[in-house]
């Protein structure tokens, strides 16, 4: 399977010169897409399907500079499209970056996200079909993935296209292409890169936000050692503008499902005898008059988070995460036991209101001295929950997953009552 390719219409004429400037400051989202043969030493070894996501969030805006913060999510290379699929992530990368109003960006602690900076960039004077420019930009490219990303300086060519519809929405069309060009006598990762890119590009006409680029590229990695890696294909970045998470009406929600379907549960209790109760849960009267209360900032709790005993909900840098308690497997497996499945049912109602999010599964263990093994239990957990939620009604594909075994622990792992509060798994949902 291969992945879609947008049909980019014939670009219309436009009355009269026009400004490309960015101009929109609120959050976005970010798609990166690559579809390309891998060739290892001149011999092709294979197709090579690469995704990136972000979500980035303005903190302030200065006069000329934006001030974003966000995460990459780094999802796990496959060798066929899994865009229907659940996919698991290989890293996530917060990030910290300053974009100026010419599209030059300045990142904190830079770890080679975004891979492109300062591209595309606009001209200063006004354009019209058959405008041609240059500017410089740069790129951090990390071929084997191996975590030490090297920036590479380009100079671009531009040339201005006019505006045409996308999906819908005006947008400018503009294409551009780049040489990649770089040698270094020595160091651990490549020492020589070569090769072009083409790009074809649609820029929202009300804010200049890219929506989305097709980067048509051919480029070969030369190791000290002599050993070549070549890349052949494209890639496609998607860009969209996104509404913030109204946290205080999602929590609120969230927390009247959870009260509401804790006191349905305490009816079926006193109506038919035991049934599976949320693990934990304790007084159910008192849970749904906490839960209640907290939804609504009264009594008992506040919006900016809910305890449903196994099941919390808090604000947090990425979003709204529901920490589901001492999940319970079996021992040393991803096999749920059925008494979880009332709290899964109960999870899936809650994601079900929210549309249009990606939700990140992350599965964590005690550690018990095997972080081999608990990394590998984690993530197999964490699948097996986004598995469990997709049968209960939401697509696989807005589900991302990690794993991160024992080292993000809440409670001592030297006691029984710190490893419960390690053993969780949490669900976010992304802003």
């Amino acid at each position: 399977m291969s992945l879609i390719v947008t049909v980019i219409l014939p670009a219309q004429e436009t009355p009269g010169p026009v400004r490309l400037a960015r101009s929109q400051t609120g959050p976005y989202t970010m798609t990166e897409r690559s579809n390309w043969s891998r060739y290892d030493n001149g011999k092709y070894t294979g197709h090579v399907y690469r995704e990136v996501r972000s979500s980035i969030i303005p903190e302030e805006t200065e006069k000329d500079v934006l001030l974003y913060r966000g995460n990459f999510f780094v999802l796990e290379e496959t060798l066929r499209d899994m865009r229907q699929s659940a996919r698991a992530v290989d890293d996530v990368i917060p990030v910290s970056f300053q974009m100026f109003s010419d599209g030059t960006v300045r990142i904190d602690d830079d770890k080679g996200f975004p891979h492109l900076r300062g591209f595309p960039a606009f001209p200063a004077e006004s354009v019209r079909p058959g405008t041609v420019w240059t500017a410089r930009g740069a790129r951090a490219v990390d071929p084997r993935n191996e975590g030490c990303p090297v920036v590479i300086p380009i100079v671009a060519q531009y040339e201005y296209r006019g505006v045409e519809e996308y999906k819908n929405i005006p947008v400018h069309r503009v294409f551009a292409k780049y040489a990649s060009r770089y040698e270094s006598s020595g160091g651990q990762s490549f020492i020589k890169l070569h090769g072009s890119h083409e790009v074809d590009i649609l820029i929202r006409v009300s804010d200049g936000l890219p929506l989305l680029m097709r980067d048509t590229m051919d480029e070969t990695y030369v190791w000290p050692d002599g050993s070549t890696i070549r890349f052949r294909g494209f890639t496609l970045v998607f860009g969209e503008g996104s509404i913030p998470l109204d946290r205080e009406a999602v929590i609120a929600s969230i927390g009247s499902t959870l009260g509401s379907s804790t006191a349905a549960n305490s009816v079926g209790h006193a109506a038919n005898g035991p049934k599976d109760t949320i693990a934990g849960s304790g007084d159910l009267e008192s849970t749904l008059r906490d839960a209640i209360g907290q939804a609504s900032g009264g009594p008992g709790g506040n919006s900016e988070g809910i305890s449903d005993g196994g099941i919390e909900v808090s604000s947090v840098p990425e979003g709204i995460r529901l920490t589901v308690n001492d999940i319970r497997f079996e021992p040393d497996s991803d096999q749920i036991l059925s008494e979880e499945r009332y709290r899964l049912d109960l999870i899936a109602q809650v994601l079900r209101q929210i549309p249009e999010r990606t939700f990140l599964v992350e599965g964590h263990t005690a550690a018990v001295g095997r972080p081999a093994g608990e990394l590998e239990l984690s993530l197999r957990r964490a699948k097996r929950i986004v598995e469990e939620l997709s049968a209960r009604g939401i697509p696989q594909d807005r589900f991302i997953y990690k794993g991160w075994g024992g080292t993000r622990p809440l409670g001592d792992n030297s006691s029984e009552t710190g490893r419960q509060r390690n053993r969780r798994v949490e669900i976010t949902i992304l802003e």
